[in-house]
């Protein structure tokens, strides 16, 4: 089956000769032309899923050749101060919770993707991993307003989505540190139609690169993404979901369902592992504007905007085909997960490892 994006990131086994076939450090996921893709005490209810859709969108996998794997999403804003360590803790008068934690500055030379050393070990991290076991601090401090990425200069977007990934380890740091694992700041590059990394060259897109543990923006971005998926909190959402990607590498997910989809040699499986990781990251980015809602205003009466942005960017709805078995879900399945992360600050509900495959369709 051609892939209807323009490229092919299911060609043959980039590992080749590694008997295991983990790739050494990297991989390209982006946003393409896609961007996806409340409990007590919480901002929001949940809206129930939509019956005639689930929504998600296109991770794909850039250098796929020298094992480079970048992700892709839209995101946006958030500030927060530079510092070392600490452990989740409310402030004075209750309100923000971690508010103590010292988020470092940007880490341009991160420590080792963490690598399962068995596919059996990469399952367990899969389906079982004790970051599922974690919950998110909520409300999390972050002092940030919307961005509009139409009309923002360069430095205007770089300086917002800075503030932005401070404002994701504030909340994400409890729950990896909880877990074992280790959490790292991203740094946050603007460029224009298209550029080179670690990762191989990438068009208009946000993403993730794992070769580098960096996340990029085009500034072109808002002449990809659907005019419906504009939403005032869609930049927040993308890059929410990038950083999701910096999650699952960093408690190597990520690098373990690469693994295993290109261990099967079958290009509907490795489609499937490619939308499970997808509508993971979309799952948490919906923790994360969860977590941030009452400090940066998002209302009850947002959440209908913020749920079309994740199926705006659904296989189905940018290929115009509803019937294709992409790489990053449907519309309906993206929505779902979205939705699923807004509702929740459990992180074993944003499991899609152990969803049922119609949920990741």
């Amino acid at each position: 089956m051609g892939n209807p994006y323009g490229q092919n990131p299911y060609g043959q086994n980039p590992y080749g000769q590694n008997p295991y076939g983990f790739p050494p450090t990297s991989v390209q996921r982006g946003f393409g032309q896609n961007p996806y893709g409340a409990p007590p005490g919480g901002p929001f209810r949940r809206r129930p899923p939509r019956r005639r859709h689930h929504p998600f969108r296109l991770l794909v996998l850039a250098a796929i050749a020298v094992g480079l794997f970048m992700m892709a999403s839209t995101a946006a804003s958030n500030m927060a101060s530079g510092g070392s360590s600490s452990s989740s803790t409310t402030t004075g008068n209750g309100q923000y919770q971690n508010d103590d934690y010292q988020v470092p500055p940007p880490d341009l030379s991160p420590p080792p993707i963490p690598q399962p050393e068995t596919y059996e070990e990469a399952q367990s991290l899969l389906t079982q991993n004790a970051f599922y076991n974690q919950v998110t601090p909520d409300p999390v401090r972050c002092a940030s307003d919307p961005i509009n990425v139409d009309t923002a200069s360069d430095a205007a977007l770089k300086k917002h989505f800075d503030a932005l990934m401070a404002c994701l380890v504030r909340v994400w740091e409890p729950p990896v540190v909880g877990a074992q694992w280790q959490i790292v700041r991203p740094t946050v590059t603007i460029y224009g139609s298209e550029i080179n990394t670690k990762c191989g060259k990438s068009g208009v897109n946000a993403f993730y690169c794992a070769a580098d543990q960096q996340v990029y923006y085009s500034n072109r971005l808002d002449n990809a993404v659907p005019v419906v998926a504009r939403d005032r909190w869609a930049a927040d959402v993308v890059m929410a979901h990038e950083f999701g990607h910096a999650l699952q590498a960093r408690t190597a997910i990520l690098i373990s369902s690469q693994a295993l989809g290109q261990q099967s040699n079958d290009e509907g499986t490795q489609l499937l592992f490619s939308r499970r990781l997808e509508t993971q990251a979309d799952c948490f980015s919906g923790m994360f504007i969860r977590s941030v809602a009452a400090a940066v205003g998002v209302q009850q009466s947002d959440v209908e905007g913020i749920l079309e942005v994740y199926s705006a960017v659904g296989d189905d709805t940018l290929s115009g085909n509803p019937g294709i078995q992409g790489n990053h879900g449907l519309a309906r399945s993206r929505q779902y997960w979205g939705n699923t992360g807004l509702g929740t600050n459990e992180v074993g509900q944003c499991n899609t490892y152990t969803a049922r495959s119609s949920l990741v369709r």
